[in-house]
């Protein structure tokens, strides 16, 4: 069986099992008294294939003997439903439930449905709730996770390319609410995430595309390396549901989340600095996702923000023709819209102030200087008619593609001629 990869993501943490640990020190100088307290949690991130296979006890091991609350989306339940319970047949006090949400209805309705279920089949203070699905059901399931009695582990299993890179294995959890993307939610991270890329293969080509707006992200400001392996072997992959070639798929997968971990690692929960590489591709994307009715997928927007942000730097002559003509080749090649057709230039501005309030007093936009490096723009940096003029700059290359395609298919079916 393929060897399993593991990394700790919180070096030096004391945890094991499960466990968490903890310590307070109390400071008493007569009428002024201090608390100070620390609290250590380890992340295990591990890679597997063939996840729920009877002979590959990597999940069971993860529960150390404790009882859980095993969350699935529908569609992990329609394929994988029936292999996942015989899985956990040996592991006594499982329990189940299918959470039927998608990104326009995960609010915290769906976080007391999951904490309502906890509660009904009696989940211990220690006993983890465990996702298996995209990244709504890891969202709902570890910000659940994050108020159930104030606190219980949580797992997660991504299924989805964007699980795999991102959502399955961040620290953040958090759901829409007043048609803010992400606007409640907590820092908690999981215990432990097990990536499995044989998720993928049933996975829909539209899902997979979305992923690879995620990979892209981290290429085009961090990993040149993995932009090369994206360039060569990104559309066979998407082909073929990540199945070949193997090696590829493993080490992409494997260099974007460890890439992505490593980013988190230098500030894990955005104390001080809101500056982060990671939130490439994603300060206009949340007005789009939210102003699409979540017709366009998270990845999608992102791929789209990407774009915008690639090109200001090219307007701003931050970024080369090559190295902007090279980023959003990949996106059009992998099937990723460059604009939203009800993108509002105007709208978009209008959102941006509170953009600069969550990052604490600036914009902190990041924009790629070539490809596997990056810089931050502030708030002062951006106006109107400078995201007007690149806007315009992507839809007049949207517009010339969509003609070059169509002459493209018009001489073949002419026979060429």
């Amino acid at each position: 069986m393929w060897n399993s990869r593991d990394i700790e993501v919180t070096p030096g943490a004391r945890c094991s099992g499960g466990q968490i640990s903890a310590s307070s020190t109390l400071e008493d100088s007569g009428r002024l008294m201090g608390l100070q307290s620390r609290l250590d949690r380890a992340h295990h991130v591990a890679m597997t294939r063939n996840a729920f296979a009877p002979d590959n006890a990597l999940v069971r091991n993860c529960l150390a003997g404790r009882d859980a609350l095993v969350v699935m989306s529908p569609s992990v339940h329609r394929l994988y439903g029936p292999r996942i319970r015989a899985y956990f047949e040996e592991v006594t006090d499982v329990h189940f439930m299918v959470l039927h949400r998608t990104e326009a209805s995960k609010s915290l309705d769906a976080v007391v449905e999951v904490t309502e279920r906890a509660a009904a089949v009696g989940l211990r203070r220690t006993s983890p709730i465990v996702a298996i699905g995209g990244g709504v059901c890891t969202d709902i399931s570890g910000l659940a996770a994050a108020l159930h009695r104030r606190g219980v582990p949580h797992f997660n299993v991504p299924t989805t390319l964007v699980g795999l890179v991102d959502a399955g294995i961040g620290t953040k959890n958090a759901v829409n609410h007043g048609r803010r993307k992400s606007a409640l939610g907590t820092f908690y991270p999981p215990e432990h995430t097990v990536l499995d890329i044989d998720f993928l293969a049933t996975l829909p080509r539209r899902q997979l595309a979305n992923g690879l707006a995620e990979i892209i992200k981290l290429a085009v400001v961090k990993d040149r390396p993995l932009f090369e392996l994206l360039d060569r072997y990104g559309m066979r992959l998407l082909d073929c549901g990540f199945r070949r070639p193997v090696r590829a798929a493993d080490e992409i997968v494997w260099r974007a989340a460890a890439g992505m971990l490593a980013e988190l690692a230098r500030n894990q929960f955005e104390i001080g600095d809101f500056r982060r590489k990671v939130d490439f591709g994603h300060t206009f994307s949340p007005y789009i996702e939210v102003a699409s009715g979540h017709s366009v997928l998270h990845g999608e927007a992102v791929a789209m923000d990407i774009a915008l942000s690639a090109q200001l730097a090219h307007a701003l002559g931050l970024l080369t023709e090559a190295d902007l003509e090279r980023i959003l080749t990949m996106l059009e090649t992998t099937g990723l819209a460059l604009v939203w057709p009800g993108l509002s230039v105007d709208a978009l501005c209008a959102t941006l102030p509170s953009i600069v309030e969550h990052r604490n007093g600036d914009l902190h936009l990041v924009v790629p200087t070539g490809i596997g490096t990056c810089e931050f723009l502030g708030a002062a940096d951006i106006n109107p008619a400078l995201l007007r003029a690149s806007m315009a700059e992507l839809v007049r290359r949207t517009c010339r593609d969509d003609i070059q395609t169509v002459q493209r298919r018009t001489l073949a079916a002419s026979g060429g001629q």
